[in-house]
C-alpha cells in the first residue's frame, strides 16, 4: 500500500513538474519577445507564456477576448490570433466543417493572422480533440488530431 502511495505522489509530482516547466515568466523571455510583445499588444492582460516546438506562444486578453501569439527566439511575431464567434467563419470554412465533421461540435474559433494571410483554427470537441487550421476559402492548411 505503501508503495502504491509513494507511485502515485511521484507521477503527480513529475506531472506538476512537466507542467511547470512549460510555463515561461516575462523575465525569463529573450528581451526582443518582450519589446515585441509590449508594442504588438500594450493592452494585454492575464498573461501566460510557454514555449511549445522551440517558439515562445503567449495567450493572453485584450478588452476581455481572448487571444494568442507565436514569436521566434529573434522576437519576430510568427502568428497572431483572436477568439472569434462560430458565426463568424467565412461560409467555405463553416461549410467544410459541416461537411468533414458532421459528428462535431465546434469548441472555440480562431481567426489567426500567418504570413500575411487569415487562416481559422477551429477546435472540434469529441474523442479525440481535434485542432484543424483552414485557409479562408475553406482548404485544410494543417490537421492536429
Amino acid at each position: 500500500m505503501k508503495k502504491m502511495i509513494f507511485v502515485c505522489l511521484l507521477t503527480a509530482g513529475c506531472m506538476l513538474g512537466s507542467y511547470a516547466q512549460d510555463n515561461l515568466k516575462e523575465k525569463d523571455l529573450p528581451p526582443a519577445i518582450q519589446t515585441s510583445f509590449k508594442t504588438e499588444f500594450p493592452n494585454a492582460k492575464d498573461i501566460e507564456w510557454k514555449m511549445k516546438d522551440g517558439k515562445y506562444k503567449v495567450e493572453f486578453e485584450v478588452n476581455g477576448l481572448d487571444h494568442f501569439a507565436k514569436y521566434g527566439t529573434d522576437g519576430k511575431l510568427m502568428a497572431k490570433g483572436m477568439k472569434i464567434r462560430t458565426s463568424e467563419l467565412p461560409n467555405a470554412v463553416a461549410t467544410a466543417v459541416k461537411t468533414t465533421y458532421a459528428d462535431r461540435t465546434i469548441d472555440d474559433v480562431y481567426r489567426v493572422d500567418k504570413d500575411g494571410s487569415a487562416y481559422y483554427l477551429v477546435k472540434l470537441d469529441g474523442n479525440p480533440e481535434t485542432k484543424v487550421l483552414y485557409s479562408a476559402d475553406g482548404q485544410v492548411a494543417k490537421d492536429k488530431h
